[in-house]
């Protein structure tokens, strides 16, 4: 009888630890290993907006200016937080409306809170002094698949420049992103930057051009 107790009392100490060790490697698999869990845990904590850089402007050999930036606004919307399912991935933000004025992005602002899975994305739009010389000066346009896989530093909807003085001095002109953590309530509503702040990353504008012409 007693040799009978003796091992029950292992077997339920053996089950025990085998279920334990399931538990730890199971919780294990969803806070480390899984990314989809991570993502999630992040998106329902956290709103991580990229702080878009200003392009380097360009300048005649006089100092004249040919090229600059004006402020834009883009309404950017996260699939998991509106309950849209259009094919893509529901933790990263997606661009709902690009190209608002000052005013509209003012107008927008006041009534952002009504509509939880959306904020505004701060973005410049590119623009050019004169009419000419725009076979020099080039242009930029959205980046394309393979622009994303041959250089990180771009995602889906980024801008880079696409033929003159834009594409060859890309790397010059288009600076460098920041980051600002945003801390979020159970509701997705925005109570602050995270940990004051002290995660976040300044952006670095680019380098300003002086041409030869």
């Amino acid at each position: 009888m007693k040799y009978t107790l003796e091992n029950r009392r292992y077997v339920i100490s053996g089950a025990v630890v085998f279920l334990v060790l399931i538990y730890v490697i199971r919780l294990f698999m969803l806070q480390i290993v899984d990314s989809d869990y991570k993502a999630w845990a992040d998106s329902n904590a956290f709103l991580k907006k990229t702080l878009y850089p200003s392009r380097g402007l360009i300048y005649d050999r006089n100092g004249k200016l040919l090229v600059y930036n004006q402020p834009a606004y883009e309404v950017m919307m996260i699939m998991r937080e509106v309950r849209l399912n259009p094919g893509y991935s529901s933790y990263v933000p997606q661009l709902f409306m690009n190209q608002l004025s000052a005013q509209e992005y003012g107008v927008l602002q006041e009534k952002l809170y009504k509509f939880p899975g959306f904020y505004i994305q701060n973005r410049t739009n590119r623009e050019y002094e004169y009419p000419y010389a725009a076979n020099i000066l080039g242009y930029i346009g959205e980046v394309n698949k393979k622009d994303i896989e041959n250089d990180s530093y771009y995602v889906q909807g980024d801008d880079s420049g696409r033929s003159g003085v834009e594409r060859s001095y890309e790397k010059v002109l288009r600076g460098v992103k920041g980051e600002e953590i945003l801390l979020r309530d159970a509701h997705g509503r925005i109570k602050g930057k995270y940990d004051e702040g002290k995660h976040d990353r300044a952006p670095e504008s680019g380098k300003n051009l002086t041409l030869a012409i």
